[in-house]
C-alpha cells in the first residue's frame, strides 16, 4: 500500500479513518490520521479542545497514544464516545521511528508511528487506569512527594545545624525539639534562625499532610475488598495493596502466573543463543514505585524467615535454602517480591484470603477446589 502524507490544519470528521495516532504534549497534539484509502493525513499542532470537538462526531475508529498524564483521562473520554483507544509503549514508537524514518524523531513521526502500529494485532498495549485506579494512584504518589519533602527537609537543617555547632540527634524526640533548639543556640545569626524556623515549619507541614494521606488511604482500603484481600498476605500492608489497587486492573488478564511479577518488572532478562541460555538482571518494567514497595515487603518477610516468625512453612524453607545457598540479598529479594506477586495473583483470582498452609505449595499437589 502507497502511503501519501497529506498536511492539514483540521480534522474532516466527514472522512472514516482506521486509525489515528496522536502524539500529547502538554497544551497541545498531533495528529496523523490513517484513511481508508492509504493517505496519512497529518496535523502538526491540534489543541484539546479541537481534538475533543472533532472526536464526539467521527465515526468510532481507533485512537492510538503513548503511555503520559493526559492518557488516562483522555482514554475515559474517548471511549465513552464510542472509539477503541490503545496506549502502545514509547519504545515501540521508537524502534518504528527508528526503522521507518531514519531515526527522525519528531511529533509527526511519533503520530504516523502509532497510527500504523495500532493495527499491528499481535502488540500488547497499555491498559489505562480508570476513576478508581487514578484515584489510588494520585494519593500514592502525593504521599511519596511528601516523604521526599520531608526527608530533604530534615537532612539539610541537621547539615546546617551541624555547620554551627549545634548536633540534632536521631530520631523523634530530636526532631521535635528542633524548633527551640535553633531559637535557642546563640552561634545562629537572627537572619539564618528565621529561614531555619521557616524550613521546621516546613517539615511539620510535611508531616501533617503526610499523616492525613495516610488516613485517607486506610479509609478507602477498609472499604475495598481487593485491598483487604492483599492485605492478609505477610509484608504486603496499606501503601503496598494500594498502590496494587491502582495499577493492577482486571487481575484475569494475567494468564500466567509469571506473567504478573514480569509486569513489575521483577523477573531475570533472559538471553538465550542457540542451546546456551543465560539469566540476566531483571527487567525493570512496569511501575517503580510498585516494584520498590515489592522490594520493601519482600525484606520484611526474608527476616521473619530468618526469625521463624514467618507462618507458611513451605515459604520459610524456600528462603532458608536459597540462604543457605549463598544467594545474594538483592537477588533473593527480587526473588521473594516476584513469588509475593504471584500468591497476589492466586489470592485475587480466588476471592479468598491468604492462606499460609498452602502457600508456596505447587498447585497439582494441592486437593482439588482448594
Amino acid at each position: 500500500m502507497s502511503v501519501r502524507r497529506i498536511l492539514a490544519k483540521t480534522i474532516n470528521t466527514d472522512l472514516e479513518y482506521e486509525a489515528i495516532g496522536i502524539d500529547l504534549a502538554k497544551n497541545c497534539v498531533s495528529v496523523a490520521l490513517l484513511t481508508t484509502d492509504g493517505e496519512v493525513v497529518c496535523i502538526d499542532r491540534l489543541d484539546y479542545s479541537e481534538l475533543e470537538k472533532s472526536a464526539q462526531v467521527l465515526c468510532p475508529t481507533t485512537f492510538a497514544m503513548e503511555p503520559c498524564t493526559e492518557m488516562n483521562y483522555l482514554v475515559q473520554k474517548l471511549e465513552a464516545w464510542g472509539h477503541r483507544c490503545l496506549v502502545i509503549g514509547g519504545k515501540n514508537v521508537q524502534n518504528y521511528v527508528e526503522n521507518h524514518y531514519s531515526g527522525q524523531k519528531t511529533d509527526l513521526n511519533d503520530a504516523q508511528a502509532l497510527a500504523f502500529l495500532a493495527q499491528d494485532t499481535q502488540l500488547r498495549t497499555i491498559k489505562a487506569k480508570d476513576m478508581e485506579q487514578r484515584k489510588y494512584a494520585s494519593l500514592t504518589t502525593l504521599r511519596e512527594q511528601y516523604i521526599k519533602q520531608y526527608r530533604q527537609t530534615i537532612v539539610s537543617l541537621k547539615g546546617i545545624c551541624q555547620a554551627w555547632g549545634l548536633n540534632i540527634s536521631k530520631g523523634i524526640s530530636g526532631k521535635a525539639r528542633l524548633k527551640d533548639l535553633i531559637e535557642n543556640h546563640a552561634a545562629f545569626p537572627e537572619e539564618l534562625k528565621e529561614s531555619l524556623v521557616d524550613m521546621v515549619t516546613h517539615a511539620q507541614t510535611a508531616q501533617k499532610a503526610l499523616n492525613k494521606i495516610t488516613k485517607t488511604l486506610e479509609e478507602l482500603a477498609k472499604n475495598d475488598k481487593l485491598c483487604q484481600l492483599i492485605r492478609t498476605i505477610p509484608g504486603l500492608g496499606l501503601i503496598c495493596s494500594c498502590r496494587l489497587r491502582a495499577t493492577i486492573g482486571d487481575i484475569k488478564r494475567f494468564k500466567n502466573p509469571k506473567d504478573f511479577p514480569a509486569y513489575y518488572g521483577l523477573v531475570p532478562r533472559s538471553i538465550a543463543t542457540g542451546h546456551n541460555e543465560k539469566k540476566g538482571r531483571i527487567t525493570h518494567r512496569g511501575d517503580k514505585t510498585m516494584r520498590s514497595l515489592m522490594v520493601q515487603g519482600a525484606g520484611s518477610v526474608i527476616n521473619m524467615a530468618t526469625r521463624g516468625k514467618l507462618k507458611s512453612k513451605q515459604l520459610t524453607k524456600w528462603i532458608l535454602k536459597k540462604q543457605k545457598e549463598k544467594m545474594p540479598w538483592g537477588k533473593l529479594v527480587c526473588a521473594v517480591a516476584a513469588k509475593l506477586l504471584r500468591i497476589v495473583r492466586a489470592v485475587l483470582i480466588s476471592s479468598k484470603p491468604y492462606n499460609p498452609q498452602i502457600a508456596g505449595v505447587a498447585k497439582c499437589s494441592l486437593p482439588k477446589g482448594t
